[in-house]
């Protein structure tokens, strides 16, 4: 039998480092620690082909996430699966931005919710009785975010709706909506970061905004009088984004909100 060292030293160059390490202790059921203190464990054969099927994965074009099984986000674990998006740090700052605002007895949306990081962290960390309300067309995103709601003891706390946007939504309205939607463009997809990860959670069509403008052209009926709504976009798109949301909320306050590397990521739009 190999050892952790001698294997990791085998596979020394066809991944990052701190990759090779994550999946062999993935592969022993192990956390990172162990790895790191038991240089010279020995691993059984079973254990090394599971690890070489792992970085066979990964090379592919497998998220260490997803082949995880989980993701951290705003020091919450998350859950997900090939039928979510992973959460992403840039998406962080729709959260942050949300909890400055929310109050109690506010109503609050997540629109295309897909592994519920978004409402499950706002629901988690914000020190409000509000009520959540998250969407999604997949009925696997949706198992997978109740999933996360029950592990993060917010079973009870938020009422998870299957609807292709605002279809199948009864008429009310609310304080806070957030929405990341699909906003990339065929030739975006073909980054091969992504293309493991739901087209239907990521392709807004030609350039981007489908989904987008879909959402806009149905919103006004579900807004309160003083509203919050928070989208994240693509920071090429605030240019076709601003006249959209003035074509359908032309009393609106627009603001464009930039996430740590500088870009535009988030846009902030409110009652005039």
């Amino acid at each position: 039998m190999t050892s952790v060292k001698t294997i990791l030293k085998k596979y020394q160059g066809f991944l990052e480092p701190t990759e090779l390490d994550a999946l062999l202790a993935l592969a022993l059921k192990k956390n990172l620690l162990y790895i790191y203190k038991n240089p010279d464990k020995k691993i059984s054969p079973a254990t090394a082909k599971a690890f070489a099927k792992l970085v066979k994965k990964r090379k592919q074009g497998w998220s260490l996430a997803y082949l995880q099984g989980y993701k951290e986000f705003l020091g919450l674990k998350f859950l997900v699966s090939k039928h979510t998006l992973i959460p992403r740090p840039e998406s962080e700052l729709l959260v942050e931005e949300a909890l400055k605002h929310i109050k109690d007895k506010h109503k609050v949306i997540d629109i295309g919710t897909g592994s519920g990081c978004l409402i499950l962290s706002l629901a988690k960390l914000a020190k409000k009785s509000a009520q959540y309300t998250a969407l999604d067309i997949s009925p696997r995103a949706l198992k997978t975010a109740r999933s996360n709601a029950r592990k993060l003891g917010l079973k009870n706390q938020v009422n998870f709706i299957r609807s292709n946007l605002l279809q199948n939504l009864s008429q009310q309205k609310f304080d806070i909506i957030i929405a990341n939607l699909p906003y990339l463009t065929p030739a975006q997809l073909k980054e091969p970061s992504i293309k493991k990860e739901p087209s239907l959670a990521l392709m807004g069509k030609a350039d981007g905004l489908n989904a987008y403008r879909r959402l806009l052209a149905k919103i006004s009926p579900y807004l309160e009088k003083k509203y919050l709504l928070l989208l994240e976009i693509d920071p090429q798109q605030k240019e076709k984004m601003e006249p959209l949301i003035k074509q359908f909320l032309p009393k609106a306050k627009i603001y464009f909100l930039k996430d740590l590397q500088g870009h535009i990521r988030i846009i902030k739009i409110q009652a005039a």
